[in-house]
């Protein structure tokens, strides 16, 4: 009857330890993974050019860009729309690891509104740039340039 109760018992401690690592260690790991590949894009984009300038806050002037350099601020602001996309659907879907996500420092759904920030300020040099860029590093705490 012992042998019974003890297989039972390895039976359920085993359907704990894979249910908190399936939904509590995998969105956990997941976000540490979005994280760094905020950074990777961060670093990688930070030089992408812009097609316009912020010369007053209620003023552009446009820059000339040639084919490349245009794609590539194209596919810049599609990578942290998606990466936003990506951090916000984490934020809103498991409540148990944003929890401790949060405990740890970070919060995914003011991550997913930087990164959105960084999407919609990329093409224009300025200061909403600059300040949607320094927005994403203060939120996940990292530095791009040192």
């Amino acid at each position: 009857m012992a042998q019974i109760w003890g297989a039972i018992a390895a039976f359920a401690l085993g359907g704990i330890g894979w249910a908190v690592t399936s939904f509590i260690g995998g969105p956990f790991r997941q976000f540490y993974d979005l994280r760094s590949e905020v950074i990777q894009k961060s670093v990688l984009y930070a030089d992408v050019r812009a097609s316009a300038k912020q010369d007053r806050p209620d003023y552009k002037s446009h820059v000339e860009l040639n084919e490349a350099e245009l794609t590539r601020l194209h596919k810049a602001q599609e990578e942290f729309r998606t990466l936003a996309a990506r951090m916000r659907a984490l934020a809103l879907n498991e409540r148990i690891a944003v929890w401790l996500v949060r405990r740890c420092g970070y919060d995914p759904l003011k991550a997913s509104s930087a990164l959105l920030g960084v999407s919609n300020t990329l093409d224009t040099y300025g200061p909403d740039r600059a300040a949607a860029a320094s927005r994403l590093e203060q939120v996940l705490c990292f530095r791009t340039v040192e």
